[in-house]
């Protein structure tokens, strides 16, 4: 063991002759501990909320989406739709139609985005976990049906026990300029489904021919939306539909279509963990005023160790090597309390959200190890700068009086 940290060791947990001393270094500890534990348990909560919300949005985000180069509409080539669905990481492969209209039930009126899908889309995308109420159908014998979205549904004060269906609008470009100039298509309401707000707000889920029939767009669609086998591999197998697409489409992946999104929830997570890097940093003064204390109480010992041959460098080693040991000491304190917390409520769930219509009943939380390794980097790094702090200017200063 060095010198230095055999010294620092016996400084830690000896008696001082300044009871202050040891009360000081106690708090220094629990700050230290107290941060770590924070800053675990707080980024552990944005990851499961991430999650959550991810995993809501996957069944209505697909991995990749293929748009026509110019235009809104086009007819997907055969040749390039076949070698999407023979592809070996594509899951699903579906065409879409995706446009705005209005949407009319009795005496209420809202805009909506109807999306004109498949039968085999609500199967492949796993939508029917989000169904809060109703049968998830879009075609029956009765005519097509429509599965709303929950804000939707309360905009237009509609009742799934109702036999009046909605009616949608859209202009007819091709007639002539009049007030009278719409298309007009009934749908009966089938379900009313819940992903997130912002979606459940405006959109409509419906079978692709009726939106072909609403909007006229003939063989035409909006998007093709592919699913992936391995969702891991999402950039390898954008590159390679890419190439398959070459200029007359263009690829995008879920995170550039919900570019907004994803940033603000890294963004959310950046500031909490400066904001509490920053309470942390606070903290530690308490350990530059622990280690100042500690050198004024052992104030002789220095200049026995001078006597013994020990130098400045030596003196300043010792001090801050007691400094990082308070500091490893409450970082590994905050580790094993932060992981046990965010085990405790993924597995039991203690933390509730309360009465209320949730998705889940308990916090959701998520150790993410990226995320532990930053955390003890951040804290070890503020432990040991203000260690470095006072011990400089404090032996400097009584080597300098000790030679007078």
């Amino acid at each position: 063991m060095r010198l230095s940290l055999f010294i620092a060791w016996r400084y830690l947990f000896s008696k001082k002759k300044q009871n202050a001393i040891n009360i000081i270094s106690a708090i220094s500890v629990v700050g230290v501990t107290v941060g770590t534990t924070a800053l675990i348990v707080v980024l552990s909560v944005f990851n499961g909320m991430d999650m959550l919300l991810q995993e809501s949005t996957d069944s209505f985000t697909p991995d990749l989406v293929v748009f026509p180069a110019e235009g809104k509409y086009a007819v997907f080539d055969s040749a390039f739709c076949n070698r999407l669905e023979a592809s070996p990481d594509i899951a699903s492969c579906h065409q879409v139609i995706e446009e705005k209209a209005l949407a009319r039930y009795g005496d209420y009126t809202t805009p909506v985005v109807v999306k004109g899908v498949d039968g085999a889309y609500l199967e492949d995308s796993g939508f029917a976990a989000h169904i809060l109420d109703g049968v998830p159908v879009l075609k029956s014998s009765d005519g097509y049906e429509a599965l709303l979205g929950y804000g939707v549904a309360a905009q237009l004060r509609l009742s799934l026990s109702s036999l009046r269906p909605l009616v949608c609008y859209y202009p007819d470009k091709n007639a002539a300029p009049t007030v009278a100039a719409l298309n007009t298509r009934p749908i009966y309401p089938a379900a009313f489904f819940s992903v997130q707000q912002e979606i459940d707000d405006r959109y409509i889920v419906a079978d692709l021919q009726f939106a072909r029939d609403l909007f006229k767009t003939g063989d035409k669609v909006s998007k093709m939306e592919l699913r992936l086998v391995n969702p891991d591999r999402l950039q390898e197998v954008k590159e390679q539909v890419s190439v398959l697409a070459g200029s007359n489409y263009r690829v995008e992946d879920k995170y550039e279509l919900n570019g907004a999104f994803y940033a603000m929830m890294k963004a959310e997570k950046l500031a909490v963990f400066f904001i509490l890097l920053f309470i942390l940093l606070i903290a530690s003064f308490n350990i530059v005023g622990s280690i100042s204390m500690l050198i004024l109480d052992k104030k002789k010992d220095l200049q026995t160790y001078r006597a013994l041959g020990m130098t400045r460098k030596g003196l300043v080693s010792v001090f801050r090597t007691e400094g990082c040991l308070i500091t490893i000491g409450g970082a590994l304190l905050g580790l094993i309390l932060g992981t046990g917390i965010c085990f405790i409520q993924e597995k039991y769930g203690i933390v509730t959200l309360g009465s209320g219509s949730y998705i889940v009943d308990a916090y959701p939380v998520q150790l993410v190890a990226g995320d532990v390794v930053a955390v003890m980097a951040a804290v070890l790094a503020i432990g040991y700068a203000a260690s470095c702090f006072p011990v400089h200017y404090l032996i400097k200063r009584f080597t300098l009086e000790s030679k007078k």
